[in-house]
């Protein structure tokens, strides 16, 4: 049973993942590099 949950939260975190490189990859397609840095910025500071 408990390699059934590890090979679920594995796929998990992988789409999260895959999911949040291709946000950051359309970011990056629309408004360049900039928006990137100001949104990594606005949450850092």
């Amino acid at each position: 049973m408990t390699a059934g949950w590890h090979s679920l939260l594995l796929w998990g975190l992988a789409s999260l993942v895959v999911a949040a490189t291709v946000v950051s990859f359309i970011l990056w397609g629309l408004n360049g590099p900039a928006y990137l840095v100001d949104l990594i910025a606005a949450y850092c500071l």
